[in-house]
């Protein structure tokens, strides 16, 4: 497999908040922060930050209801973040800090492929990023079941490039179908 080595090599590019307390970009340009607050906490406590090493700016990028997993692009210009809010949805993103933008993930699938908005209705739904692909290329997992009785389970997976192109891998009906880029 091509990307196995990126992979490995790059773990340290990723954290899960608000259980880690920060996590620098790559290039070392930009870090992200919280108070590492984890139990009964006030909700500036579970605010993420973005601090901009040359300049020290430092801007709140959401507050973390649950748990939020970050990944840096290797050359540290962007980074997805995946915001599991609720036990029923996670929504992921990617973020340009040297811009002070973001994309919703989802709403990029959505433009590309408008029938796959189906699987936000009624239903238990996460959108996540599960790795960089390359410096421009993330690897999405979008999974869920439809919440009537007896509704199926999803699984699809998606290359997003931060150019805003989308690509379908692979779909399944049935959770926890891999994603993987071969």
């Amino acid at each position: 497999m091509l990307f196995a080595p990126m992979l490995i090599l790059g773990q340290s590019r990723f954290a899960n908040f608000p259980s880690a307390n920060r996590s620098t970009s790559p290039d070392g340009r930009f870090t992200l922060t919280n108070s590492g607050c984890v139990q009964d906490c006030k909700k500036a406590d579970r605010t993420l930050w973005l601090t901009n090493n040359i300049n020290g700016v430092k801007k709140g990028l959401l507050t973390i209801e649950r748990n939020a997993r970050i990944g840096w692009a290797p050359s540290g210009n962007t980074f997805f973040l995946n915001d599991d809010s609720g036990s029923n949805v996670a929504e992921g993103y990617l973020y340009f800090p040297a811009e002070g933008r973001r994309e919703n993930i989802g709403d990029m699938i959505y433009q590309k492929f408008p029938g796959d908005r189906r699987f936000a209705r009624n239903s238990h739904h996460y959108v996540n990023a599960l790795y960089w692909i390359d410096t421009h290329t993330v690897l999405v997992k979008r999974s869920g079941h439809v919440d009537e009785a007896g509704g199926p389970e999803f699984t699809v997976c998606y290359r997003v490039t931060t150019s805003g192109e989308v690509s379908r891998l692979s779909e399944s009906d049935k959770e926890g179908n891999p994603c993987s880029v071969e």
